[in-house]
């Protein structure tokens, strides 16, 4: 990706976009599972993986220039989507590429990742692609590398079966081997069965629960597992949650 000019301007009440970005983030938890499968891997399957967001000097004046940049490194606590500034700006003062960014995700604009080769997500650049003639969207393909679908269509990951049965297959081992393991705390508070509820991981999750983890466990946040479900409405762990007594 040619990272030299993709910080985007338009209107705030763009109908498109406005629709576009609430796609992007009613979708959100579909990119985030896959983003999260890579903290499993030592090799990334997500070529790229990165979210838009608005940036402003003050959100106060409304006369203040907005700018619509990409955030790469995410990751996501429930509330806050975080990340690393991927652009540089154009006007802005108060953000510089490279700085650490924390947003909540009501203000998503937009996220784009690359499995294989193939683009998903990216509903605001695809409208901004339908409104190009051909010469102008090659252009655009070019200086992002990549090869974007059709600009009516916008590609959804899947969650991947294999990886899911693979996960709570190891997930199942480290319990034998160390029953302790389903108690373990981790930063913020945060259980395995808090982190897996979060990622969406229902399998994992009821492996967690068969082997006695606390459904009731909260976090620094004062959380539970069921809390960590429902911020991305994941509900077939819900389910499973609500069935051990969530």
């Amino acid at each position: 990706m040619n990272h030299s000019n993709p910080v985007t301007y338009h209107l705030g009440n763009d109908p498109q976009m406005l629709r576009a970005s609430k796609a992007a983030r009613e979708s959100f938890r579909r990119f985030f599972n896959c983003v999260s499968q890579d903290f499993n891997r030592i090799v990334p399957a997500c070529e790229l993986s990165c979210v838009k967001v608005p940036f402003c000097d003050d959100f106060s004046d409304p006369d203040s220039d907005l700018e619509h940049m990409w955030i790469e490194q995410v990751d996501f606590d429930g509330i806050h989507v975080t990340g690393v500034l991927l652009n540089a700006p154009n006007k802005l003062r108060s953000v510089t590429e490279g700085d650490d960014v924390e947003i909540p995700l009501p203000q998503l604009d937009d996220w784009l990742c690359v499995i294989n080769g193939v683009v998903y997500g990216g509903f605001t650049v695809q409208v901004i692609r339908s409104r190009m003639d051909a010469v102008e969207r090659q252009r655009h393909d070019e200086a992002w590398e990549l090869d974007f679908p059709p600009p009516e269509s916008v590609n959804i990951p899947e969650t991947s079966e294999a990886f899911e049965d693979a996960i709570a297959t190891v997930l199942a081992q480290q319990i034998a081997a160390d029953p302790a393991s389903v108690h373990e705390v981790f930063d913020g508070g945060r259980t395995l069965l808090h982190m897996v509820s979060l990622f969406g991981r229902v399998k994992s999750v009821n492996v967690l629960l068969e082997n006695n983890a606390n459904v009731h466990a909260t976090c620094d946040r004062g959380w539970t597992a069921l809390d960590y479900a429902r911020s991305l409405d994941w509900t077939d762990v819900m389910e499973s949650l609500k069935q051990a007594g969530g």
